[in-house]
């Protein structure tokens, strides 16, 4: 706080001292006066003597520097105050004063009393009695000028109060008022100063008019008692009404204005403890303008104490709200994104289902194929076996041909017939090495179908074919030969050798296709072996194929499961969403939006 500001707030509680201070000033001279009992020259004199200077000091200096100094003390901001110690002090500020300054007063009535009683050697009985009076008086007073004097630091108890509204107050004693106490209190010090007024007027008269009687009883000792008596007592109460009637209407005056000064003190502050709740209740929370030392004081504490930790209470809720509502977006941004790509792995799953089932298909129709290849590969093999067996014959007869050249030089004359056979027999073989062509044309078919792994055996298929044509070609020749001998067989004597020599030359071209029949029987044996495995192999892939399918369907049954739960988690994110936006608006409503928005401060300057 400024020195300017300091001053300011001194002034006003000086002049509110001084004007409700006032008041007090005619019973405590006349009671005081009373009590002293100097009159004439020696009051004058003593009024000249010590009340100038008393007026100044008790009046003037002694409450500026008791205010000041109290106010300074109390408004200081200091660096080791905890929450609720500046403004405890400030409380007290009222209290404080009205203790030194009645003290203040008590004594200055004291020297007052005392210095004279001193001087003139009077009794010194009557110091601790005016201090006594004066102190009354003055605490009688300062009932009123304490909640004056309040009133006026209430800004700056207010302010203070709302600084640090969650601030336990640890204050207490007789500078801390308390309704259940001071209450009592003020109406015992009513009682008090209408006994002390009462005893201290009746009981000064009444030793004047018994010093009177007692004079007068000396001074004419004829006169009658009871005159005497009845005169002193008319006397006394000519002496004592008007004090009293006039000391009884400021004894009333300042009860009623006490009375009608803590009533409203009172009702301000309901009025302010009420308001605070009524906004609360229409959504504008606001803290009391009110604190002070009473229970009145303490609701008013407890209501804001309440109100911060519901302001708190409020301020996590909406942050959690806050919170909760971004997690709930970062969870739909999340859950989006799992969305789109769980939409993306079931369309991969769905053509990959569509792959698997052609796949399937495709293995199914493998299988099929295998089986057909493999049942001609058997047939080939079959037809293998055949020719052999039919070379086997061909090589059988072509040695009987053998024989019969060899036996044509003794049997010409059975050589018509042998001829005739042999054509025959070379039709026979040419019939064979057709089949046998065709063979090494659908095997050399096969071969190619089979791939790289048929490229052997479509090479064996050309050379059986290229031998079968060899075969169809030398048994044309031998059916050209033996119609040559059929038809010249007086000139076939001349060539028996040569054509010996051409048979023996067709008996090894046949072992030597018949060898080639063999291989290529081997190779059709094996092919079947092979396809045998072939078809195995497929058929365990399809069971496989049948399985993958199985799975991807199952995925697809999970993935539907799981977008089922996507989509119901969207709807719980979107009921999340509405919650967390239904307590924010509720706590922005309540204004609840930060420190800086409390509600219900008051200027300090006001």
């Amino acid at each position: 706080m400024t020195p300017t500001e300091l001053n300011a707030i001194t002034k006003k509680l000086f002049q509110s001292y001084q004007n409700h201070s006032g008041m007090a000033t005619p019973p405590l001279v006349y009671l005081t006066m009373l009590i002293m009992d100097h009159e004439g020259e020696r009051s004058r004199n003593i009024a000249i003597a010590l009340l100038p200077g008393l007026i100044v000091t008790l009046g003037l200096i002694l409450p500026f520097v008791v205010i000041r100094t109290t106010l300074k003390k109390a408004l200081t901001h200091n660096a080791e105050d905890a929450p609720g110690d500046r403004l405890t002090r400030i409380l007290k500020v009222p209290r404080t004063i009205e203790m030194y300054l009645t003290t203040g007063t008590g004594i200055g009535v004291g020297l007052y009393v005392g210095l004279p009683a001193l001087y003139y050697g009077t009794n010194l009985a009557v110091v601790p009695w005016a201090t006594f009076v004066a102190m009354l008086i003055s605490l009688l007073v300062w009932l009123q000028i304490r909640l004056a004097l309040e009133k006026i630091m209430s800004p700056y108890a207010i302010e203070e109060f709302h600084k640090h509204p969650e601030a336990a107050l640890r204050g207490g004693g007789l500078l801390w008022p308390r309704q259940r106490w001071y209450l009592p209190y003020a109406f015992g010090l009513f009682v008090a100063n209408t006994l002390m007024f009462t005893a201290t007027i009746v009981g000064k008269e009444a030793l004047g008019a018994y010093e009177d009687m007692r004079t007068l009883v000396v001074s004419n000792p004829s006169l009658p008692f009871l005159d005497v008596l009845e005169q002193s007592i008319d006397k006394l109460k000519v002496s004592i009404g008007v004090p009293l009637t006039l000391l009884g209407i400021f004894l009333l005056v300042n009860a009623a204005l006490s009375a009608w000064r803590i009533a409203q003190h009172q009702s301000e502050a309901a009025r302010c403890v009420q308001e605070a709740m009524q906004a609360l209740a229409s959504g504008k929370p606001k803290l009391p303008d009110w604190i002070s030392t009473d229970e009145v004081g303490d609701l008013s504490l407890a209501t804001a104490q309440a109100f911060e930790q519901l302001r708190a209470f409020s301020l996590s809720l909406g942050e959690s709200a806050n919170n909760l509502r971004g997690s709930a977006e970062q969870l739909g941004l999340s859950t989006s994104k799992q969305t789109e790509v769980l939409t993306l792995q079931a369309t991969a799953l769905q053509e990959t289902q569509v792959t698997t089932q052609e796949i399937k298909e495709t293995s199914a129709l493998a299988a099929q194929k295998a089986e057909d290849i493999l049942h001609k590969t058997e047939k080939a093999d079959e037809i293998s076996r055949l020719g052999q067996s039919a070379i086997e014959h061909s090589l059988d007869s072509i040695q009987q041909i053998g024989d019969q050249v060899r036996e044509m030089s003794r049997q010409i004359k059975a050589l018509g017939d042998r001829a005739r056979q042999i054509g025959h027999i070379t039709t026979t073989v040419k019939d064979l090495a057709d089949q046998s062509n065709m063979l090494a044309l659908n095997a050399a078919i096969e071969a190619v179908r089979s791939g790289e792994h048929g490229r052997g055996f479509g090479v064996v298929a050309r050379e059986i074919r290229s031998l079968a044509d060899q075969s169809i070609k030398a048994t044309t020749k031998v059916r050209e030969i033996l119609l040559d001998i059929s038809s010249a067989i007086r000139t076939s004597v001349s060539m028996m050798e040569q054509g010996t020599v051409r048979v023996e030359a067709s008996i090894v071209q046949v072992r030597e296709f018949g060898t080639r029949i063999q291989e290529l029987a081997g190779i059709v044996r094996d092919n079947a072996s092979s396809v045998r495995q072939i078809t195995a192999a497929v058929t365990q892939q399809n069971s496989g194929i049948v399985q993958i399918v199985q799975a991807v369907t199952q995925l697809s049954t999970m993935m539907d499961q799981t977008m089922e739960q996507l989509r119901a988690s969207d709807e719980a994110l979107t009921v999340v969403n509405g919650v967390a936006e239904t307590v924010t608006q509720f706590v922005g409503n309540y204004g609840w939006q930060g420190d800086e928005k409390r509600g219900g401060r008051s200027d300090a300057q006001g």
